[in-house]
């Protein structure tokens, strides 16, 4: 057969064969795949928190809000929110290290405290000029590092479990009139070491929840 005529009916067999697999294929449905949530961002970045309890569902006696901020309109970096002890009690700390004041008093000022009045009735000591960094991944342990002249705070995760999705709608929980969304790595055991002390309590995967965890991806919206 000519060599011209044979390539011509394979390429005819071919887009015959490519056309009957796209009619085939399933489409989506418009619209579907790309959601846009409505709302204004706040912050996005890392959140990761720490709850020392004296018993699994008990009280919290140490208790720690880490922040790398990856985009906010007051720009990056980073802030940590250290709370020991009750108010006035023996041992009691509560400061908040940062490396940029405006972060600082906007999470603070216009997120944190508009629904957590406790910043603002018992706010934090403020300690400025603080450095911040990690060792570690997000699948076997991480410690994160805060030191300013005065204070060095070491963050550890430990033990982290399945990662899973939370994903909260704007105005769902009220007072807190905030959605957000993050991917949380549960840790089963934490530690908080202040100026070389291990802080009191103990971290518990609890059944309302971790009280030590990892916060990636976090975005905040209202």
């Amino acid at each position: 057969m000519n060599p011209r005529v044979l390539l011509g009916i394979v390429s005819i067999i071919l887009a015959f064969v490519s056309s009957a697999t796209t009619q085939t294929q399933p489409q989506a449905p418009a619209g579907v795949g790309n959601i846009t949530r409505a709302g204004r961002a706040y912050v996005s970045g890392e959140n990761p928190g720490i709850r020392l309890l004296d018993k699994q569902d008990g009280a919290t006696l140490t208790q720690v809000s880490f922040w790398r901020v990856h985009w906010s309109p007051v720009g990056t970096g980073h802030v940590c929110y250290v709370t020991v002890g009750e108010d006035k009690s023996p041992g009691e700390l509560r400061i908040g290290l940062y490396d940029n004041q405006k972060l600082f008093d906007y999470l603070t000022k216009e997120m944190l405290g508009t629904f957590n009045k406790a910043f603002i009735d018992r706010p934090f000591v403020p300690v400025g000029g603080a450095t911040f960094g990690f060792v570690g991944d997000a699948t076997h342990e991480r410690r994160e590092f805060c030191r300013s002249d005065r204070y060095s705070v070491e963050l550890i995760w430990r033990n982290l479990q399945t990662p899973y999705l939370i994903d909260i709608l704007a105005g769902s929980r009220p007072p807190n009139p905030f959605g957000l969304t993050y991917l949380r790595i549960p840790a089963a055991n934490a530690e908080v070491i202040i100026n070389g002390k291990p802080a009191p309590g103990k971290a518990f995967l609890g059944q309302a929840g971790p009280s030590a965890f990892l916060a990636f991806g976090e975005t905040w919206l209202k």
